[in-house]
């Protein structure tokens, strides 16, 4: 069966609300720009927490301001809403990472709408206690008895993919590695002294720069203290994204200069933060404001914080960034004695910016790929607009 030449795709993130600032907003919505060069796109988040426009992309939310729900989780009601009322209007529904990864997609195969579940995060202890729904893990393992029936599944990795395979044992013949869609037009290797300039900011300064850990789930607090006590009149932590913990951290930073938290902002402004820095740090759990493949797209080491219960990240240890234990002592001898000079740093951002990060139109061509293959083994037509 030929492709008709526009299909009608929709992309469910039931676990993500939409904000400006958001890493994950962000490439979802980088991936639904170069899908929408080959297709008619549709992005449903939980809820649209900031106005968007994304030219030649529809957005929508499936819960409004006015509901009250948990962080993570939308409402059952507003999901079954969903498959009856508009899953059937569109060719392809495809099913973003939430800690029931998987339900959305099985539902609607039950109404015959081809689903597949993309997992780009997998649901760490910490996120799945986020959540406000009496006992997350149930529904976590739920989605193993989704996965197991479903055709054909993404993962966002090759560790979330061994991930899926040993928790939820799922055949691995059914899961497809498709990287995270990534603006590397944006998020490119950038002069240090003129973002420096641009921001404000001391060229002498030893900057690193957190993108997350001010949510429930994480917690950057080691890292703010260990700043506090390493006595490096040169080093400065900045602080970018949102969350319920940012007013105590602010608190336990104090007014002095060591610390700075910043609002979320323009992506422009985001990648001239990263350009500007020696050494990033990002949990790659919750919802960070940049990510792991952000800053090594922007030839920028990062330091990745040990979390429980998360497959490991593409930061190769010592090369392209550092895996460090996550307490106050081991971020105060990480940033004393085992953090390389900044000419050291810049280096490995040169490694970092070769590593192997497909442009987000080879990330949508293989989602189409994918698309086609469950069509056809759904024997239920793509929808033409």
């Amino acid at each position: 069966m030929l492709r008709p030449r526009r299909l009608s795709l929709c992309y469910v993130a039931p676990g993500a609300s939409y904000r400006r600032g958001s890493g994950h907003s962000r490439q979802v919505l980088s991936l639904a720009r170069a899908l929408a060069r080959d297709a008619e796109v549709t992005v449903i988040f939980r809820r649209l927490i900031d106005e968007v426009d994304v030219p030649g992309v529809a957005v929508a939310a499936l819960e409004s301001d006015r509901v009250p729900a948990s962080d993570l989780a939308p409402s059952r009601r507003a999901l079954g809403l969903f498959v009856q009322r508009r899953a059937s209007s569109f060719g392809m529904v495809l099913e973003g990472s939430w800690p029931m990864s998987g339900k959305l997609a099985a539902w609607c195969a039950q109404r015959g709408v081809p689903a597949i579940s993309v997992l780009d995060r997998f649901p760490s202890a910490s996120w799945l206690g986020s959540l406000d729904v009496g006992n997350p893990w149930l529904g976590f393992r739920a989605s193993g008895r989704y996965l197991r029936q479903a055709s054909d599944i993404v993962a966002g990795s090759t560790a979330i993919r061994d991930a899926i395979v040993e928790r939820w044992r799922v055949s691995s013949d059914r899961i497809t590695v498709i990287g995270p869609a990534i603006d590397r037009t944006t998020f490119a290797p950038k002069d240090q002294t003129e973002a420096r300039r641009r921001l404000g900011l001391d060229p002498t300064h030893r900057i690193v720069l957190a993108a997350d850990g001010i949510e429930r789930g994480t917690d950057l607090a080691p890292l703010i203290e260990a700043v506090q006590r390493v006595g490096d009149p040169s080093l400065r932590l900045h602080v970018l994204g949102h969350g319920e913990r940012r007013k105590t951290l602010e608190r336990l930073a104090g007014p002095g200069a060591l610390v700075t938290f910043h609002a979320p902002t323009t992506d422009e402004a985001l990648a001239a933060h990263i350009a500007a820095a020696d050494l990033c740090v990002s949990f790659e759990a919750g919802d960070p404001a940049f990510t792991v493949s952000e800053c090594l797209s922007a030839a920028r080491p990062v330091a990745v914080p040990a979390v429980e219960d998360r497959p490991p990240v593409a930061v190769r240890h010592l090369v392209t960034g550092f895996l460090v234990q996550h307490d106050v002592l081991a971020w105060i001898r990480f940033l004393q004695r085992d953090c390389p000079s900044r000419n050291n740093l810049r280096m490995m951002g040169l490694a970092a910016g070769a590593t192997p990060i497909d442009h987000a139109d080879r990330i949508a061509a293989a989602y189409l790929a994918v698309v086609d293959r469950a069509a056809r083994a759904s024997e239920r037509p793509v929808v033409a607009v």
